[in-house]
């Protein structure tokens, strides 16, 4: 089942995207070798507080934190911890890592699947565009917590989010921050 959003549920979901990209901004200039996954949440959540909001992730069936830190091998959804970043670790942050000009033909293709075939977007419609590139063999697995994705053969990859929705005058992206 599809279910278009109201215009109050997209300017709802417009601001809580805004806050979740203006958060990853703010943690941009804390990572650094020797941060823990840990600081780096409770950086998180004392800085979505610091703007009236809550963080929406934490507790959301089971999660134990106000963000994902998924680092090198983990694909998506990894707990915040006692983690160190070393130098030269990939740490998936939505929204801030560059598709190389081959990965977005391949994903911008438009000629994929069946013409005039599935759903037709509609006005309200929101899409998450989730793209998730593990380097090597391409098998992942869930860590015992049921939320961890990690690559099996133990090799970096990243995870690039977007969400769009089909409005009456064109497609907007929530997840671009205004200039």
């Amino acid at each position: 089942m599809i279910i278009c959003k109201s215009g109050t549920e997209s300017s709802f979901m417009r601001k809580a995207r805004k806050m979740n990209t203006e958060t990853d901004h703010f943690l941009a200039g804390h990572i650094e070798p020797g941060i823990t996954t840990g600081e780096l949440d409770h950086l998180a959540d004392r800085y979505i507080r610091s703007q009236g909001a809550v963080p929406s992730f934490k507790g959301y069936n089971g999660f134990p934190a106000s963000i994902c830190a998924s680092v090198n091998e983990q694909l998506v959804h990894g707990f915040p911890g006692k983690r160190k970043l070393n130098k030269g670790d990939v740490i998936t942050k939505p929204r801030q890592f560059t598709m190389s000009h081959a990965i977005r033909q391949y994903i911008e293709n438009p000629n994929r699947g069946i013409p005039e075939q599935g759903p037709r977007l509609k006005t309200g419609i929101v899409l998450a565009i989730e793209s998730m590139i593990p380097i090597g063999a391409h098998l992942v697995g869930t860590l015992e917590d049921n939320w961890t994705v990690v690559t099996m053969d133990v090799i970096s990859c990243a995870h690039f989010e977007q969400v769009v929705t089909d409005e009456a005058d064109g497609m907007d992206i929530f997840t671009k921050l205004s200039a």
